[in-house]
């Protein structure tokens, strides 16, 4: 990347962000009826080859896509951006991301960390720039220019999975790529602490069309340039997500309007999330085969060969019955052939007769 190009692509990263998923349903800053945010309190993994489970995630727009690499979050259409959120919070925490970002002119992917005052943590791709990728947060939607937007070159984000990891604590800010430190932000670095992300977040991954015509033009020169809807669809995959929130607790509540972790009071327990993502996965058949007892299995084995032996049985039957119904019919036409054989000699005969004695007089 040339250096103008650098700087072009930097001054841009300071002015945008992900403004698809950039938004809160009750600011605590503003309001103090606010619904405290159910915590983790755990670590959780997952690998997204299914389905999502709707108790812990909430698709938050269009649709998600499955396979055995993972969830794909493509753009079909104009205008789509599947998204996905979790109803769970951490209070401070580490989050792993295994994926592919998507490729395309105006095409943005994002794994971000959000909390109800508008504190954030993101990491984006560009997907015109299939060289680099973004590192931003913000404090209380602080989106004024300031020294928070970075670029990082890495290797073919577009084609290669990577981990990608935020280590975040009350002290300082880490993002990581494939176990290797990317950057370090401390608390009194970020205005000293003013634009410090440090209240509880949710996880929020998704795709946009950062660069659709209708957004603006800041954002459109960010995002790479316009779409070229010609080229869908775009795919942003991911394949496995791993949360650890480093507070235990039932839920996070805001006891006043400073926006501190400080003020963030820790309900002791265990929330609804927590029973969730400690339930086991469900089990295999070959999983659910080794459990049985041998007694069970010959069992099994005993009723699949009972089953087995009655349907050799039927199409023994079956094929005897067959057989002899088309036993009886073959007597039945040989009978018939038979009996207009014997009329037609009859009539023969008979014809004859009449013919000699007809010569005869």
């Amino acid at each position: 990347m040339s250096p103008l190009l650098f700087l072009a692509t930097l001054f841009a990263v300071l002015l945008s962000s992900v403004t698809a998923q950039t938004w809160t349903s009750c600011n605590p800053l503003e309001r103090d009826d606010c619904p405290n945010n159910p915590a983790l309190g755990t670590s959780y993994q997952v690998n997204f080859t299914e389905s999502v489970n709707e108790v812990i995630w909430n698709i938050t727009n269009g649709e998600l896509d499955y396979n055995d690499k993972g969830v794909s979050f493509a753009i079909k259409e104009r205008l789509e951006s599947p998204t996905v959120q979790s109803q769970f919070y951490i209070f401070f925490g580490r989050l792993e991301v295994v994926m592919k970002a998507a490729s395309g002119r105006g095409i943005v992917s994002s794994i971000v960390l959000q909390s109800e005052d508008l504190d954030e943590i993101d990491w984006e791709w560009v997907g015109s720039d299939t060289t680099h990728v973004q590192t931003n947060y913000f404090g209380k939607g602080n989106r004024t220019l300031g020294d928070r937007g970075r670029v990082h070159e890495m290797d073919a984000p577009m084609e290669k999975f990577h981990n990608y990891t935020v280590d975040w604590t009350a002290e300082r800010l880490q993002w990581w790529i494939d176990g290797q430190l990317l950057r370090t932000v401390t608390y009194d670095e970020a205005l000293g602490g003013k634009n410090y992300p440090q209240t509880p977040c949710n996880v929020r991954l998704g795709i946009w069309p950062a660069g659709d015509p209708q957004n603006e033009k800041g954002t459109i020169e960010w995002a790479g340039g316009e779409v070229d809807y010609s080229q869908v669809p775009f795919y942003m995959t991911i394949k496995r997500l791993r949360v650890e929130d480093y507070s235990t607790g039932k839920e996070y509540e805001y006891t006043d309007r400073s926006g501190s972790w400080q003020s963030i009071k820790v309900h002791n327990g265990a929330s609804y999330l927590y029973e969730e993502v400690k339930k086991p996965p469900p089990k295999s058949l070959a999983q659910r085969w080794r459990e049985l007892s041998s007694g069970a299995k010959i069992a099994i084995y005993a009723s699949i060969a009972g089953v087995v032996a009655i349907a050799f049985a039927v199409l023994i039957f079956c094929c005897i019955k067959q057989r002899r119904a088309g036993r009886r019919e073959h007597i039945i036409e040989e009978s018939r052939f038979t009996t207009e054989q014997n009329d037609m000699i009859t009539m023969q005969t008979q014809w004859k007769s009449q013919k000699y004695h007809q010569i005869q007089s």
